[in-house]
């Protein structure tokens, strides 16, 4: 199942197509995080039923590398080598961290916030400074962030926000990392405003970021080239979401998607950035991609999957991207994985 686009931009021709490569397909399966070590070194991670489900790219096939006990659920992985990789998410009413030390995944010991803690992000900078964001449910429905200086995992205060969500992290340099997702949810009104964390190395700070509707405005991703290069993205009643850094101040820019929401972005260059969602059609919800040429966001064509589907990470490095997902009904469903080639 191919699809083919070509797209031209003022500096280059970008041809390519997404692919889809079969994963594990275990039923009630799907993927959340990915992270791209190398060409034949990628790790995805999500859930299968009840437990966390990790898999493995080795170059030539997708395989299951662990599920995890009845409880557990990972939903985000960050990549600094072949040994030193992270994964969070939640076991139980408790946060999860994991990491890959080359040869098994361990549990590594993290703080609870409250009494219902879900991590859904995490980026590494060196192996002694990492960072994580969540929420915490119970009992005060508030974000999380979590640094790892190398022996431990500590929660870190920031400024204060009701009802609020952290769903993406990241970072440029010690000093310069950015978490983004929403706050002042309201579950009567349906309503949320975005919500971006700066953090200087000392302190986080919130960023002024527009809403583009009275109604939700949330946002899941985070990624950019520069300091002065950055992308968020998410959704509103009005579609998905895109706000532009420029080093000054976040900016909404139109996108194409009046029907859906992109879940997560990757930033090539300041004339190439890819977000990926999911769309809402006639004959239900499908994967989504689109990409930021320099002058406009462009839907991009995609391999048909099984209805429902939606893709909720993107990741690259060396030239190598893939991005993941899930496709099928509930308990049926399986990952979906699509890797870019040219």
């Amino acid at each position: 199942m191919l699809s083919f686009t070509i797209f031209l931009n003022a500096s280059a021709i970008f041809a390519g197509q997404w692919t889809e490569v079969p994963g594990a397909r275990l039923n009630n399966s799907s993927l959340s995080g990915v992270a791209v070590v190398s060409a034949n070194n990628v790790w995805a991670v999500g859930g299968k039923g009840p437990g966390a489900l990790i898999e493995h790219w080795d170059g030539t096939n997708w395989s299951v590398a662990a599920v995890q006990p009845p409880g557990t659920l990972l939903n985000g992985v960050a990549a600094l080598s072949s040994s030193d990789i992270w994964a969070v998410g939640q076991n139980g009413v408790h946060n999860l961290v994991e990491h890959w030390n080359g040869q098994r995944w361990v549990i590594i010991p993290s703080p609870s916030l409250g009494t219902y803690d879900v991590l859904y992000a995490v980026c590494a900078i060196s192996h002694n400074d990492a960072w994580a964001v969540g929420n915490s449910i119970s009992p005060n429905d508030v974000y999380i962030l979590m640094h790892w200086d190398g022996t431990s995992w500590s929660l870190v205060n920031g400024p204060p926000a009701k009802s609020s969500l952290l769903v993406s992290v990241k970072a440029f340099a010690t000093d310069d990392v950015w978490a983004v997702g929403y706050k002042d949810y309201d579950y009567n009104q349906f309503t949320s405003s975005t919500f971006t964390l700066h953090w200087d190395g000392t302190t986080w700070s919130e960023i002024p970021s527009p809403n583009v509707t009275n109604g939700f405005n949330n946002l899941y991703g985070v990624d950019g080239t520069a300091p002065d290069d950055m992308w968020a993205v998410g959704s509103s009643n009005l579609g998905a979401i895109a706000l532009h850094w420029d080093g000054t101040a976040w900016t909404t820019v139109p996108t194409p998607v009046d029907d859906g929401w992109f879940v997560a972005v990757k930033a090539f260059s300041s004339t190439n950035v890819c977000a990926v969602g999911t769309s809402i059609e006639t004959s239900g919800s499908q994967a989504l991609s689109a990409r930021w040429d320099g002058t406009q966001w462009r839907v991009i064509s995609s391999p048909p999957v099984v209805i429902p589907g939606w893709l909720g990470a993107i990741s690259s490095r060396d030239g190598s991207i893939w991005t993941v997902g899930a496709q099928g009904p509930d308990r049926k469903s399986t990952d979906l994985i699509f890797n870019w080639t040219h």
